[in-house]
């Protein structure tokens, strides 16, 4: 889904449009984890929480460029055409639909992040 994605200067309020992975809906909220296709330094270590999508699996998911999952950066926000701007379309919005397989493994990572690196979770939202 493309979502607003608040900003940390501006938590609270829409954002920039982005590609999120929707970790949970619990109307009217839904909790949504940040994207990005910007590259990531190659001599950097990734932090925990953070997923690679190399362009093959990207493209399996409907994308035309690699890109980075975050899980580390979630934001709770409310399910309104204001924060997801294809809502009312006939798809809601949906781009893909991540495999059972890819959904588990995020689902460990993020219930990992959440029990071991708590701290280092952005949470953004109103």
């Amino acid at each position: 889904m493309e979502v607003l994605f608040p900003t940390s200067e501006y938590p609270r309020r829409p954002g920039l449009r982005h590609i999120c992975y929707c970790l949970g809906v619990r109307p009217p909220i839904a909790l949504v984890a940040y994207t990005t296709s910007a590259p990531w330094p190659a001599e950097m270590p990734l932090p925990f929480g953070v997923r690679i999508f190399p362009l093959p699996e990207a493209e399996a998911l409907n994308q035309r460029r690699a890109f980075r999952l975050h899980l580390n950066r979630q934001a709770r926000v409310p399910m309104t055409e204001a924060w997801f701007p294809g809502l009312g379309a006939a798809n809601q919005g949906v781009i893909a639909v991540a495999s059972l397989r890819l959904r588990q493994e995020l689902l460990d990572l993020a219930i990992e992040l959440e029990k071991r690196h708590r701290q280092n979770v952005e949470r953004l939202g109103p």
